[in-house]
């Protein structure tokens, strides 16, 4: 069973949220404020879901605290601002939510970084380490952000299939915000390709992408 810490301090929001996160299998933990979630985050969890605004203290200073202790963290904001949510995700959160948001979405997001993150693949130029969290290639480690890190394990686990554009911007980013747009994948993938090689992901015209390795 995988554990679970949500950081809220709305304390309607966190029970309606641990109750229907629990009831699909999690284990939950809360905190219910800075001082709270600073003190979990020297436990063992898989991913916390963190609210940037809290009362008490800098959500990003907990962000980096859990990165720290090698968890995974979910924002979660009512600041639709793309200066805020792409700061927050820079500094390594692997995925973010804008409040309100549907509870069903939060679940699958949960799920989706936890394989991505679990994910591990030996035979080939290009390997995915989860007890690392590290992805090398050629035998050397990437360095790469939460973002890009999540997008290329999405892309290892489907090696040879083509991913069109909208499945990934509907599986990384709130495609329904207005400020995200083509452009914020293609921008991403280039960044990987710099990291990589250009050769590493193809790009399939007016479709999507495919990791060619």
């Amino acid at each position: 069973m995988n554990s679970l810490l949500l950081v809220e301090d709305d304390p309607v929001i966190g029970q309606e949220i641990i109750d229907f996160l629990t009831k699909h299998g999690f284990d939950v933990g809360l905190a219910r404020n800075f001082t709270e979630g600073q003190a979990a985050a020297r436990q063992s969890y898989d991913l916390a879901i963190l609210d940037l605004n809290l009362p008490d203290g800098n959500g990003f200073d907990l962000l980096a605290r859990f990165l720290e202790n090698n968890i995974q963290v979910i924002i979660t904001t009512v600041v639709a601002d793309v200066d805020f949510i792409a700061e927050a995700l820079d500094a390594g959160a692997s995925d973010y939510l804008t409040k309100p948001f549907n509870l069903n979405i939060l679940r699958a997001r949960i799920a989706a970084c936890l394989r991505d993150f679990g994910h591990m693949e030996e035979d080939s130029d290009l390997v995915l380490k989860e007890d690392q969290g590290m992805i090398y290639y050629q035998g050397q480690a990437v360095a790469l952000t939460a973002l890009e890190f999540r997008l290329l394990a999405h892309f290892i686990r489907h090696r040879g299939q083509l991913l069109t554009r909208d499945q990934l911007l509907d599986r990384f980013w709130d495609a329904r915000q207005a400020y995200v747009n083509d452009n914020t994948l293609t921008a991403t993938i280039k960044r990987i390709r710099d990291k990589t090689s250009k050769d590493l992901i193809e790009t399939v015209r007016g479709i999507g992408y495919r990791l060619k390795l």
